[in-house]
């Protein structure tokens, strides 16, 4: 089944708690075991929290950790890094909340226009870096989840489709999760093999994800 719906101690925005990629899966330490991603998975905390969502971003190369990050959770992201091959960049700049500032796949990174300072980004992603917003907001990662496969994104974004699938080189749709919530990476963690949603998002929700997520 590649699918997985579940509530994290009554929470259903799980998105804030962890992200997936073809590669391995960032979770927060009170996530459950899950099977519909695949991939290796390293739960942990960052900055003593569970939103390692909200903090992180990363792709199949690499992980981003904001610069807050404490030295011991560094070397817990660094020893699994090094265990899976891939990298790990701390993110200077007063903006933490890079999961929902980088919307991102193996093959670009459409990031906040809010971030100015692009060189640890790009070197531990190692793919095309392209600045703008969603529907007009600068929380890009908020309201867009792409992978390798597609890419949901915000209702309001049906104009800038073409702009989304040019820039992460997949098809996508807009779409919502947990009854109608626009903002989807915070209700959403998925990858190629499968994703993982809140209790609250409908059948008409979960078949929208499936569409645009390339799940046919």
């Amino acid at each position: 089944m590649h699918v997985d719906q579940l509530s994290v101690n009554g929470e259903d925005y799980i998105g804030l708690l962890g992200y997936a990629t073809d590669k391995y899966a960032l979770l927060s330490n009170n996530f459950p075991d899950v099977e519909a991603l695949s991939v290796p998975v390293l739960k942990t905390r960052i900055y003593g929290s569970n939103l390692a969502g909200l903090f992180c971003a990363g792709n199949s190369n690499g992980i981003l950790a904001p610069y807050f990050i404490s030295d011991l959770e560094l070397k817990t992201l660094k020893e699994f890094a090094d265990e899976i091959g891939v990298g790990v960049g701390r993110v200077e700049g007063k903006y933490t909340a890079l999961g929902n500032l980088i919307a991102c796949n193996d093959h670009a990174a459409l990031i906040s226009n809010n971030i100015r300072d692009h060189t640890t980004i790009k070197d531990v992603l190692d793919v095309e870096i392209v600045s703008g917003d969603v529907a007009g907001h600068s929380e890009v990662g908020a309201y867009t989840l792409a992978t390798n496969k597609g890419f949901i994104t915000h209702p309001q974004a049906e104009n800038q489709l073409q702009d989304l699938k040019d820039i992460l080189k997949v098809e996508g749709m807009t779409g919502t999760v947990n009854r109608g919530i626009p903002y989807v990476k915070s209700g959403l963690i998925a990858n190629t093999h499968g994703y993982i949603t809140g209790t609250q998002t409908t059948g008409i929700e979960l078949q929208r994800i499936d569409d645009a997520l390339g799940f046919f």
